[in-house]
């Protein structure tokens, strides 16, 4: 028997033990401020308040897209001068090093506690970093924010929840440009840095002077800052690092730059301030969990019952009066045309009437055998008796009255029978007043006649349906069904 394996790889670390696992880890740092430490499962790396102190924590064990990253942490504080990565890395096939070609992260920085970046890196360009920072579940002390990375062969979707809670996530974000190469090998690394990214720079232009002047929406800088501007395309003068003179809240001056070229907005371009925190912060880390998928499995589970329009099932719900639906799959019903509808007000348990944008359910018998109805659904037909005595007049008589506004009346089959002994009489059939069927009627019919429309009669929306003998004197019975719907 042959076994398929969707889950190629699992990885996860809860931090029970009292040091970080030598065999799961590879524990690199720069410079001495910063340590990481393990008690009471959770992982702690205290960051200290050197610049450019960096420390990682890489797993020993690479994977493969598609793939699920999910890392539980929060923050003692959210201070400027700090940077937290939560990344996919790419590494050398044979070495197993990584080699800085592509990239899936999570950055955190910056001072508030429910922003992050999103960056992605394909084939050793510049990341791509969100142009400005994205909403995620808090990062204080108080919970923990669960994030995640799930990088495909197409896109790649950095997701947020809330710890132990069965909603949906809270926060989606996508990427399909840029995106991480799906052949390649990863790691799962941790990256804390002593030193404040900003992306989103949008113009950097010749100040009047000489000078490369960066425009970059609350930057948050002030006149002195050191900054070191990365990644600019178009003018290699704004590279480097400078003092800087603000201009305003979005544009600062590079002091000792010099401006030539024009710049190209590829989205790759950070400045960051030369700045260490002003206190030391404790990152902890609650768990990290990797699973590494078939591609068949992502193709078929992908979304998970997520919310999110990319991530979910493709069903409209209809309505969102009670009771509640709940979409459970099959086909998604198409609410944007006229369908009839299986409600007379709001939700009924014997709906009677028809309405515009709703659809309708399959019939069965109680053992599961599927009812093929001709027309339109049971709640949908209607049907008119003759009065007692017949007609006896030329007057209209309504065998429909006007449906509600879009809805039209269809006439499938009508009985026929003129009991009058002499007189003889045409009878028609109007929409309105707009005759759309019309025949003769001898005197003395021993018995009804019968027609069937194979194609059904239809009238206008919201028009009733009338039926009348043309010559006084007749006597004739009209019993007629059919079905309303658009």
């Amino acid at each position: 028997m042959l076994k398929i394996k969707s889950m190629q790889k699992k990885f996860r670390d809860s931090f029970n033990g009292t040091e970080v696992n030598p065999a799961r880890w590879e524990v690199a740092a720069t410079g001495s401020g910063m340590t990481a430490t393990v008690a009471d499962g959770t992982l702690t790396v205290s960051t200290g308040t050197g610049l450019d102190d960096e420390l990682t924590l890489t797993t020993r064990q690479s994977f493969t897209i598609p793939l699920r990253v999910m890392v539980a942490l929060n923050l003692s504080q959210r201070i400027a001068g700090q940077s937290v990565w939560l990344e996919l890395v790419s590494v050398d096939p044979i070495t197993g090093v990584p080699d800085g070609r592509n990239a899936a992260a999570w950055r955190l920085d910056g001072t508030s506690p429910t922003l992050a970046n999103y960056e992605v890196g394909s084939e050793g360009a510049p990341r791509l970093a969100s142009a400005s920072a994205s909403t995620i579940p808090t990062t204080a002390p108080a919970g923990w924010s669960v994030l995640e990375l799930e990088p495909t062969n197409d896109e790649c979707w950095f997701h947020g929840r809330l710890i132990d809670n069965t909603a949906a996530r809270s926060n989606s974000y996508v990427r399909h440009q840029q995106i991480p190469e799906p052949n390649a090998a990863y790691r799962f690394r941790i990256r804390v840095r002593n030193r404040q990214y900003v992306n989103g720079i949008s113009a950097v232009a010749n100040n009047g002077s000489g000078l490369a002047r960066i425009t970059r929406a609350a930057h948050g800088f002030t006149t002195g800052d050191s900054v070191t501007v990365s990644d600019v395309s178009g003018v290699p003068g704004a590279n480097g690092t400078f003092s800087i003179t603000v201009i305003d809240a979005n544009t600062f001056d590079l002091v000792g730059s010099s401006f030539s070229g024009a710049y190209i907005n590829t989205g790759w371009a950070s400045v960051s301030r030369n700045l260490a925190p002003g206190s030391s912060t404790d990152v902890k880390v609650q768990f990290v969990t990797i699973a590494d998928y078939a591609e068949l499995t992502t193709e078929i589970t992908a979304g998970r019952g997520q919310s999110v329009a990319g991530q979910g099932l493709g069903v409209n719900v209809l309505s969102t009066v009670a009771p509640s639906v709940t979409a459970v799959g099959g086909q998604a019903r198409n609410t944007s045309g006229a369908l009839p509808v299986l409600a007379a007000t709001g939700y009924s348990a014997n709906p009677s009437a028809v309405t515009t944008g709703r659809g309708v359910d399959l019939l069965a018998t109680l053992i599961g055998a599927l009812v093929t109805k001709p027309y339109a659904i049971p709640e949908a037909d209607w049907q008119y008796a003759a009065a007692a005595g017949g007609i006896t007049n030329t007057t209209d008589v309504a065998i429909k009255a006007a449906a509600a506004a879009g809805i039209r009346n269809y006439v499938t089959a009508i009985d026929l029978r003129n009991a009058h002994a002499t007189v003889a009489t045409e009878v028609v059939i109007k929409d309105g007043a707009t005759v759309i069927w019309r025949q003769l009627l001898p005197a003395a019919m021993a018995a009804p006649v019968e027609i069937t429309f194979p194609t059904p009669l239809k009238g206008s929306a919201a028009t009733a349906l009338n039926v009348a003998c043309l010559t006084t004197g007749a006597q004739v019975y009209v019993n007629a069904q059919g079905f309303s719907a658009p």
